[in-house]
């Protein structure tokens, strides 16, 4: 049950990260997807950032990712220039 509550509460407050642009440090790659983590979070601990980008992205590096969707613990972006 403990777990369910806080799948909701993470769900809850990802959605209200909807349409904000956020500085996102990039992880890795995986397919087509850039994964990375805002730099309040932690590395594999926190919620990741789905980025689905065809430019080269620089791992290790920060970029502004503007928010379009979120997932109980993800948050799914695009690249803002």
């Amino acid at each position: 049950y403990l777990m369910e509550v806080q799948r909701e509460i993470s769900y809850e407050k990802n959605l209200k990260k909807i349409g904000k642009t956020i500085k996102v440090l990039i992880d890795k790659k995986e397919g087509d997807y850039y994964i990375g983590r805002t730099q309040y979070d932690s590395y594999e601990v926190d919620n990741e950032v789905i980025i689905e980008e065809s430019a080269e992205l620089e791992i290790g590096r920060f970029y502004n990712v503007n928010i379009t969707g979120a997932e109980e613990f993800e948050l799914i972006g695009k690249i803002i220039s």
